[in-house]
């Protein structure tokens, strides 16, 4: 699948900020579950941080197909600071610009163009609150243990049922009495991805904070969700091919008994394996993202996608580790952090199973 030249430069691009920028700094930041807060800043500077946001509200307007080669070049290198791009754009800035008023849009996009808000997004799966009306409106209590982008400290999304099926989605600013970030989640992967646990007390979001209408946000959701699972699959690609450079690299500089191991049968089978995964998941994500470019229907294929390259991300990083051997284990190597991060790419925003209910659902 043949990219246009636009999409070569910038691949280009930000494969060469990868390799100089963020390669040096990977192991630290996972090791120290650091939020990458300077790597946000440089991919700000460069305009990356508003990725999908139109240029009128100072984003980069990026196609789809652009922005899932972004997020590969870098999740090649650091998985968690491409998670939070994705984030902030999929989970804060798609449900914004497609169900928003004009004035929420003007009053968060350009701030989330420029990299000077970064936004988050409360999974709903793991919602533990309750809603209730009060003299002043709505008041939320309980507590969210997996919030995207927790730790930026910025505005979060809430989905929430009010007295209905269909949930309500909020904009929580960091200031909102009685919302905070309370800690940070101990994930096995994207350590320093800032996701974290918010607790709400009593907070009341503002009626002009709903983003569409109340109890009408399934659809938006469903939505949000979908163009997301194309996002999260072009990390999970990337995931694989850092993980499959690494082990190979590392199996042309590792000589036994005289020669380097790639020269053996085993490794050179398990590379050609990781060399096919990758290609057929990468036709997937590019047609999805294709997709959502033509406006044609996508669901289908972004849950064939995210399943795909989650399948292919899981396989190669696990022969990585094989190839690696016992050094394969330790986190002086890349190999288990690869591993980590594509073990969490599976379960967020869907799992396997319910992609395939997707997959059956919308192409079948």
């Amino acid at each position: 699948m043949k990219l246009s030249q636009e999409c070569i430069l910038l691949q280009g691009e930000l494969r060469k900020f990868a390799q100089q920028v963020l390669a040096d700094k990977a192991d630290e930041i996972d090791k120290s579950c650091m939020f990458p807060l300077d790597n946000v800043k440089r991919l700000a500077e460069m305009g990356i941080i508003g990725a999908i946001i139109p240029e009128a509200h100072g984003g980069a307007a990026l196609d789809t197909i652009g922005f899932a080669v972004v997020l590969e070049e870098i999740s090649k290198v650091c998985a968690s600071t491409a998670f939070v791009v994705a984030c902030h754009n999929a989970f804060f800035a798609y449900p914004i610009l497609k169900s928003s008023s004009e004035e929420m849009k003007k009053r968060y996009l350009p701030s989330a163009a420029s990299g000077g808000i970064i936004g988050g997004f409360a999974l709903p799966r793991t919602n533990e609150i309750t809603i209730q009306d009060g003299p002043d409106g709505k008041r939320m209590s309980g507590k969210n243990p997996f919030v995207l982008n927790a730790a930026a400290n910025g505005p979060i999304i809430a989905a929430c049922n009010i007295h209905s099926e269909n949930p309500t989605l909020f904009v929580l600013d960091r200031d909102t009495a009685g919302c905070k970030f309370s800690k940070p989640s101990n994930t096995i992967g994207l350590k320093s991805a800032g996701i974290g646990e918010y607790v709400f007390e009593e907070c009341s979001p503002a009626a002009t904070n709903i983003i569409g209408k109340e109890n009408g946000g399934k659809t938006l959701l469903e939505s949000t969700f979908a163009y997301a699972r194309v996002l999260l699959a072009a990390i999970s690609l990337g995931i694989a091919q850092g993980a499959a450079q690494s082990a190979t690299k590392y199996a042309k500089e590792r000589i036994q008994f005289g020669q380097p191991i790639l020269d053996f049968g085993m490794v050179r089978e398990q590379v050609a394996d990781m060399i096919i995964n990758i290609e057929g998941a990468r036709h997937l994500v590019y047609d999805a993202a294709l997709r959502i470019d033509r406006k044609e229907e996508y669901h289908g294929a972004a849950a064939l996608a995210k399943l795909a390259a989650g399948r292919s991300a899981t396989a190669i990083t696990t022969a990585a580790i094989q190839v690696y051997g016992g050094y394969g284990y330790m986190k002086d190597y890349p190999a288990e952090r690869y591993f980590r991060d594509a073990q969490m790419l599976n379960v967020i925003c869907s799992t396997p199973d319910e992609d395939k209910e997707t997959i059956v659902k919308e192409m079948t």
